[in-house]
């Protein structure tokens, strides 16, 4: 299943949808008519959504209404939506630096010995179509395509063998990046994370979570990101340094991971700031990874 967080039209609530189709179905629409009441809460926030042990039965219950041509008013297209990243009211963005080991040569960083975590602000997070700000303080705005692991079920101090119990499925991130902030480390203090990596509506995330059950080796998808067309980077997840499984255990020792939170795993070598190649006003960026999706969003200026 592909699940994507959109809105018919400016103005609207964003709700949840599922593509069916070639189609984008209008969950919470369906439901009003399907079930003649109000939708509830859950199909309009993914973590509740994927909490909800009666989300998926619904799902299905709409999906087999549908007979016929989905082609109508509760169904859109896919270029007809403004589509929202997937967020949810209580989640936390959980972020991996140095995961590939192609990125830890180019930027001659040693191996890590364990994860190095660090965590975005919703606030940072966008959707696909939507624009990347660049703002009015930064001129070194990197790109960094990642495989985004979003949670389904609670967990604390899982085993490895266990982690991907909680995995629902996995979506596209780009880890936007603001050199100039981030770069170079205070003496005594370190990298400045939150400036560096958190700055308003610069993370793009999506257009879908794909569930797992549709992605037979995480370990071996490849990533690609492009800007304006040219690829700048390119690899595969068996570079990562720490595996999925070994993540998810080492940030649910003392932290409870929830449903909606997602674990964005690091990035393979291409990074803007190798070559001192930082985007720019016009730039159209696209981050895909086989099986899981293509982000797009172009580049503009705070006003």
């Amino acid at each position: 299943m592909r699940i994507v967080l959109f809105s018919p039209r400016v103005g609207e609530r964003p709700r949840l949808g599922v593509l069916f189709r070639g189609f984008i179905v209008d969950l919470a629409t369906y439901y009003r008519d399907l079930y003649g009441f109000e939708p509830p809460s859950y199909l309009f926030d993914l973590g509740e959504f994927l909490g909800c042990r009666y989300s998926r039965v619904v799902v299905e219950e709409i999906l087999s209404s549908i007979s016929g041509s989905v082609d109508g008013v509760f169904n859109h297209g896919l270029d007809d939506v403004i589509y929202y990243p997937l967020t949810s009211i209580y989640q936390r963005v959980f972020c991996v630096a140095v995961n590939y080991r192609s990125h830890a040569e180019e930027t001659k960083i040693p191996i890590p010995s364990k994860p190095y975590i660090f965590m975005k602000p919703r606030t940072a997070l966008i959707g696909h179509k939507q624009p990347i700000i660049i703002p009015k303080v930064s001129r070194a705005v990197d790109y960094e395509v990642e495989l985004g692991v979003i949670i389904g079920r609670r967990g604390k101090y899982l085993s490895k063998e266990r982690a991907k119990e909680v995995v629902a499925g996995y979506t596209v991130f780009n880890d936007i990046s603001f050199r100039d902030w981030q770069l170079p480390p205070q003496k005594g203090l370190g990298l400045n994370w939150i400036h560096g990596k958190g700055m308003d509506s610069s993370t793009p995330v999506g257009p879908y979570l794909v569930t797992k059950d549709e992605v037979d080796d995480v370990n071996n998808l490849e990533l690609k990101l492009s800007v304006n067309g040219v690829v700048k980077q390119h690899g595969t997840t068996n570079d990562m340094i720490f595996s999925i499984e070994e993540l998810i255990t080492y940030i649910s020792q003392g932290i409870t991971l929830q449903p909606g939170d997602i674990i964005a795993t690091g990035t393979p070598a291409g990074v803007g700031h190798t070559t001192k190649t930082y985007l720019k006003e016009g730039d159209i960026v696209t981050a895909e990874i086989t099986k899981i999706g293509k982000l797009t969003n172009p580049v503009t200026k705070e006003k």
